[in-house]
C-alpha cells in the first residue's frame, strides 16, 4: 500500500494518550502531579457549574487571582480561556469576567459510549479527515499491547470537525503488522479501520476500554484549537481477535465542550439477582 517506514518524533509520542506498557494494561501512562493550571482550572469550572457565582457580578481580576492560586497572570489568562472556550465566562472589554448562567447550547454534542469510530461519528455533521497513515515504530506502550517489539505497526490519524471545519476529535489508530496490509490509502477516504479489517475476514471477538482525563501538549492543541494544557477526554479501546490476538489499538482525543460520556442501562432480574445491563 506503499506506507513510508518512519520512527516517531518525540513530540509526536508526547501526543499519544490512554494505553500503558503491559500486554492487557490500559491506563494513563507516566501520572504526574497536576499542574498549577489544571487545579485553577478545575476549581474554578466547578465554581461556575455550581450555579453559586452572581452572573451580575464579575469574577475577581487577573491580579486577585494570581494571587489566590499562586500562578503568573499568563496561567490565570489561559484559564479563563479555557473556560471561556467551555461557554462558562463571557469576557467584555474594559469591564470585566462574568459567569453566564447557562453554558451556551452546543449546536453538535457527541457521545464517546460507543466502542467504535463508526458510531461515535453517528450523528451531526461532522467531517472525517485522514491526516496521516504510515508504517512505522510505534511507542512503547502500544508494542507492548500489539506485541509487536521492533517491527513497523500501522498508524493512523484521523481528525474530526464540525461546522466550519472547527476541530474537535483526534482519532489515532494503531494496527497490528499482520493485519496492516489489508488497508489501503483509498479505503481510508470512506470507511472505518475496523470495518476495512472485518471486510476482509479479520476476526473483532473482544475490546478491552478505559476513559480517563488528559491535558494538551503542543502538537495536540494545535490539531484541536484549543490552549496548550487544556483539559481533554482520553479514549483508549484495544480490539483482540477469537484468540485473542491483538488486532488494533484506537486512541482517541475529545475536547470536552463537545463530548459527554452517556450509556442507557435498564434494570434486570429480581431479589438479589437484580443487575444493570447496558441498553443499544
Amino acid at each position: 500500500m506503499g506506507m513510508k517506514h518512519t520512527a516517531p518524533a518525540a513530540s509526536r509520542r508526547a501526543s499519544r494518550g490512554g494505553a500503558v506498557a503491559g500486554r492487557r494494561q490500559l491506563g494513563t501512562p507516566g501520572r504526574t502531579v497536576t499542574p498549577l493550571y489544571h487545579q485553577m482550572y478545575l476549581v474554578l469550572r466547578e465554581r461556575l457549574r455550581s450555579g453559586d457565582l452572581d452572573p451580575q457580578q464579575p469574577l475577581p481580576g487577573e491580579h486577585h487571582l494570581a494571587n489566590q492560586f499562586g500562578v503568573s497572570r499568563v496561567t490565570v489568562r489561559r484559564t479563563l480561556k479555557q473556560l471561556e472556550i467551555e461557554g462558562l465566562i463571557v469576557r467584555r472589554r474594559g469591564i470585566g469576567t462574568f459567569p453566564l448562567t447557562q453554558p451556551r447550547a452546543m449546536e453538535d454534542r457527541y457521545n464517546i459510549g460507543g466502542l467504535t469510530d463508526a458510531r461515535m461519528a453517528a450523528g451531526g455533521s461532522a467531517q472525517i479527515t485522514t491526516l496521516s497513515a504510515e508504517m512505522t515504530v510505534a511507542p512503547a506502550h502500544v508494542a507492548a499491547l500489539l506485541a509487536s517489539g521492533a517491527a513497523p505497526v500501522l498508524r493512523i490519524q484521523r481528525q474530526r470537525a464540525v461546522g466550519k471545519g472547527e476541530p474537535f476529535t483526534l482519532l489515532t489508530t494503531w494496527v497490528a503488522s499482520a493485519h496492516a496490509h489489508w488497508i489501503s490509502r483509498r479505503q481510508l477516504r470512506s470507511a472505518q479501520t475496523l470495518r476495512v479489517l472485518e471486510e476482509a475476514g479479520v476476526e473483532i471477538a473482544r475490546a478491552e476500554q478505559t476513559v480517563t482525563a488528559r491535558m494538551a501538549d503542543e502538537l495536540t492543541a494545535g490539531l484541536l484549537h484549543v490552549p496548550v494544557g487544556s483539559s481533554l477526554l482520553a479514549m483508549a479501546t484495544f480490539f483482540t481477535d477469537g484468540q485473542d490476538a491483538p488486532v488494533a489499538l484506537l486512541e482517541a482525543l475529545y475536547r470536552p465542550d463537545r463530548y459527554e460520556y452517556r450509556l442507557s442501562m435498564r434494570r434486570r432480574g429480581t431479589g438479589q439477582h437484580r443487575r444493570w445491563q447496558l441498553v443499544d
